[in-house]
């Protein structure tokens, strides 16, 4: 028998201590985890990998996303009411866009969206249609006094 520890022949005295390092019985059995060919513990057995997550759908509603129906209508709507109101004094242009903000907004409603984007447009809209109708009746009104 050979000690686990230095190596040393222990002959048949397997109960008792190492004439060349000490060791005990005890320690020789600690000893017997180390690797003995390269001096350390032998390595642990592989951790197995962590548990695999489902893929992540970017179009769900976990991220706390929900999507609003006619939202889109209703921001087009208050963009197309604020040119509007921008563009009244040109004669047809700030009224087309008025109407067709209107339309949005309408369209938006129909849709279920109730937001103050909605609101913000239609009034955007009526404000820009009226003084865009006023600006062109009055433009008119000055072309047919002119001839």
């Amino acid at each position: 028998m050979f000690c686990n520890v230095c190596g040393h022949n222990l002959g048949n005295d397997v109960e008792g201590t190492c004439k060349n390092c000490g060791a005990s019985k005890a320690m020789r059995q600690t000893q017997h985890n180390l690797d003995s060919n390269q001096g350390y513990f032998s390595p642990a057995p592989p951790v197995p990998p962590p548990p695999s997550y489902p893929p992540h759908n970017p179009y769900s509603s976990y991220c706390g996303y929900t999507p609003h129906p006619g939202k889109g209508k209703a921001i087009a709507s208050l963009v197309l009411g604020i040119c509007s109101i921008i563009f009244f004094y040109i004669p047809l242009a700030g009224l087309i866009i008025g109407i067709i903000g209107l339309a949005l907004a309408a369209m938006s409603r129909r849709e279920g969206f109730f937001g103050g984007l909605r609101s913000g447009g239609l009034v955007c809209s009526i404000i820009g249609t009226v003084f865009s109708s006023i600006f062109n009746f009055i433009l008119l009104i000055g072309l047919l006094a002119s001839m």
